[in-house]
């Protein structure tokens, strides 16, 4: 796992909802570029089952990026690498093959810029990281072209029948698409709940943050 846990964000998610159809709750991230789209681009970044009524779950939003890239329908992928804003990262193939190795500055010093030179078919996906695992995902960035990642500090929280942690939040079976905006922004620590019930609905909110 690239990410240290010990900076950014420890968040705390309790249940105090009535969930007898035990929703799933899944964590995703925005990418801050103008034509970024939730469901056709998101993913997945954690998702929280099994946590009954009082019952909670913790875990850490780090200060760190990494990056990586996969081709090959996600086949083959280089190693994650630490990443940091207004860097431009290179998918290149060296002597030892294809690996993605820092490269200067990128274009804007807001983002992480992640360019391609291989020839594959279909193109490489780009992928940035938090915690060892993809939170937003560029794919089928074809030869010569560039992926654009504008970090943020807010999560969004929302409930699914069906989702996997690390998929698209396209392949997921979500129940609704009013998400809840957590900015951690300035906070070490948060709880967040969930309350309510399938009958009147469920709704997140801020119970501590510190």
């Amino acid at each position: 796992m690239i990410d240290n846990l010990t900076g950014g964000t420890k968040i705390c998610y309790v249940n105090k909802s009535a969930n007898k159809d035990l929703p799933q709750v899944f964590i995703f991230a925005q990418n801050g570029t103008s034509n970024f789209d939730s469901i056709e681009e998101g993913f997945a970044w954690k998702v929280i089952k099994n946590i009954g009524r009082g019952s909670r779950s913790t875990f850490y939003y780090s200060d760190q990026y990494s990056v990586q890239a996969s081709w090959d329908n996600g086949a083959n992928s280089t190693a994650q690498i630490s990443a940091k804003v207004g860097d431009k990262y290179h998918i290149i193939q060296d002597t030892t093959g294809i690996v993605l190795k820092p490269d200067g500055d990128a274009a804007d010093a807001k983002t992480i810029e992640v360019v391609n030179s291989i020839e594959v078919a279909n193109g490489v996906a780009a992928q940035y990281c938090k915690n060892g695992n993809v939170i937003l995902e560029k794919s089928q960035v074809g030869y010569g072209q560039s992926a654009i990642f504008i970090p943020s500090k807010k999560i969004y929280f929302g409930l699914a029948s069906e989702i996997t942690e690390g998929s698209s939040l396209q392949s997921a079976v979500i129940n609704s698409r009013k998400f809840f905006e957590l900015d951690l922004t300035g906070l070490s620590y948060v709880m967040i709940s969930l309350n309510g019930n399938a009958q009147n609905g469920y709704q997140f909110q801020i119970e501590e943050e510190t």
